[in-house]
């Protein structure tokens, strides 16, 4: 369907980052076993969604959102077909699943993950 369901903020110290948001909005950050330089966060209990404070040196966007997909390569086919472009390798990440990430016809970055 397309619908979000993960948003990454960039930093370029993401621990310093990870304080702010702590102690700002009592977010609680953890480091991805898979990943470096990427933290989990959890951004509270309720409707919502939480998210991750990663490295500025995967990418450098601001913030990107993740969308929830049905079929990972019918969707690169078809934001290719609207006018987007892939942006990088689909990666299997354990008990997450697929993952990419897709650029609309503005730039704007985008996660993708079935």
């Amino acid at each position: 369907m397309g619908r979000i369901i993960h948003v990454e903020l960039t930093a370029a110290d993401p621990e310093k980052a990870a304080v702010f948001y702590a102690e700002a909005f009592g977010w609680k950050a953890e480091p991805s076993p898979f990943i470096g330089g990427y933290l989990v966060a959890e951004t509270g209990t309720g409707d919502g969604i939480d998210g991750a404070i990663m490295s500025r040196d995967y990418q450098e966007q601001p913030a990107i959102a993740w969308l929830q997909v049905d079929d990972l390569d019918a969707t690169l086919s078809a934001v290719v077909a609207a006018g987007g472009t892939t942006a990088g390798e689909v990666q299997e990440i354990p008990g997450v699943g697929r993952v990419t990430y897709v650029h609309d016809p503005e730039g704007t970055l985008l996660g993708l993950r079935q």
